[in-house]
């Protein structure tokens, strides 16, 4: 297999046992716009473990239940799945510890040594009491792919899978920061001045739009990278809009009803960084770079280290 290095990855730090979905960090998927999860291909004996869209299928087959590491690694321990129907855990076929041995799922048995996984801080998954981790065959993003064990090796990205919820193709209601961090002014959020079709977007107070904006509201919903898709109020059924599919830069953006694969609402969100109008190099920017609240939305030429075009997304409370 030949490895693939380098990543770059918020922390995660949260020590759970629930149902999740093991999603690849390898950069081949954020290229491809995909989500990729582990993923058993059937409740039977034998049945591959594979990667394949998280979007895609019933998402019992790639809900899994297991404990992550928090600052220390968890487990070992089983990952198991279809925890309400005969449940199975991850499996190494016929308990062979060699590279390229692929993953199935089996009946759980109390202490299998096939069936003991440690999850370890740097985002890789080690059979207990070896030196060998879960892997993305050859890197090879294709859905269906079976996935297999080979040595650890803490850069490669092949063997990097995040937690996730279960349906991770959402945010939950987020507000969207605008521009660098200045401790000088409170922090400005994206903002639909009303919730009328044709209202503009602007810059307003986080958490106090009504100062700004009697009737406005700063509370969406967005794809979650490498998705794309529309980024929707919480509160309404009205959508970030380009107003026209002209690219030129300056226009200003507004809200409008949600229309299902409207190029004009079509986003792409890469929080701490740009949100960028799928299917062109624009980005929403903020007009003139003028961080004061009522400063209208703009698109123009994305430019990932342009102040104007930084966003972060934050659970809104």
């Amino acid at each position: 297999m030949r490895p693939v290095t380098g990543l770059a990855l918020s922390t995660f730090v949260t020590l759970v046992s629930a149902a999740i979905q093991l999603q690849s960090a390898s950069p081949a998927f954020d290229a491809a716009g995909r989500q990729g999860c582990i993923s058993a291909t059937a409740n039977e004996d034998g049945s591959p473990v594979i990667i394949h869209d998280c979007n895609t299928e019933d998402s019992s087959k790639h809900a899994w239940d297991l404990s992550l590491f928090s600052k220390e690694n968890a487990g070992p321990q089983q990952i198991k799945i279809f925890k309400d129907l005969m449940e199975k855990c991850l499996d190494v076929k016929d308990g062979i510890v060699a590279d390229g041995t692929k993953l199935q799922v089996w009946t759980c048995g109390d202490g299998n040594p096939n069936q003991q996984w440690i999850s370890v801080n740097d985002f890789t998954f080690r059979l207990s009491g070896t030196t060998k981790c879960v892997d993305l065959t050859d890197g090879n993003i294709t859905d269906g792919n079976q996935l297999q064990i080979w040595e650890c090796d803490s850069q490669n990205t092949n063997q990097k899978f995040i937690g996730e919820p279960v349906g991770n193709a959402i945010s939950p209601p987020s507000r969207l920061v605008g521009g660098p961090a200045d401790p000088n002014r409170p922090s400005l959020c994206m903002t639909a001045e009303n919730l009328n079709d044709g209202a503009g977007v602007s810059l307003s107070v986080c958490g106090r739009a009504w100062e700004t904006f009697p009737a406005g509201n700063q509370t969406w919903i967005v794809p979650v990278s490498p998705l794309t898709g529309p980024i929707r109020l919480h509160v309404a059924n009205k959508c970030l809009d380009t107003r026209r599919e002209d690219a030129t830069n300056g226009y200003l953006l507004q809200i409008t009803e949600c229309v299902v694969g409207d190029p004009k609402q079509q986003w792409k969100v890469d929080s701490p960084n740009t949100i960028s109008w799928v299917g062109h190099n624009k980005c929403v920017d903020i007009t003139n770079g003028n961080m004061a609240a009522g400063t209208p939305l703009q698109i123009w030429d994305c430019d990932a280290s342009n102040p104007n075009q930084q966003w972060f997304l934050t659970q809104s409370f």
